[in-house]
């Protein structure tokens, strides 16, 4: 089950695209839940994104960003 903070840097993630650190320990519970990964850009250093999972999820519990219907 996510915390409240992991749910809301999830959120976070989705609406902005914000760089975060790998070493947040939100960040971390969500890598190991497979819910986000860390990429390395050459020029940007690492980013963290939402995975399919992470994604998929936010969709299951309506918070997509998407008009419910």
């Amino acid at each position: 089950m996510l915390s409240h903070h992991e749910l809301a840097t999830l959120m976070l993630l989705r609406d902005t695209g914000r760089h975060l650190e790998e070493r947040d320990p939100d960040v971390l519970a969500l890598r190991r839940y497979e819910l986000v990964e860390v990429r390395s850009h050459d020029r940007q250093g690492l980013t963290v994104q939402l995975t399919r999972r992470g994604r998929e999820l936010l969709q299951r519990l309506h918070l997509d960003g998407g008009r419910l219907q």
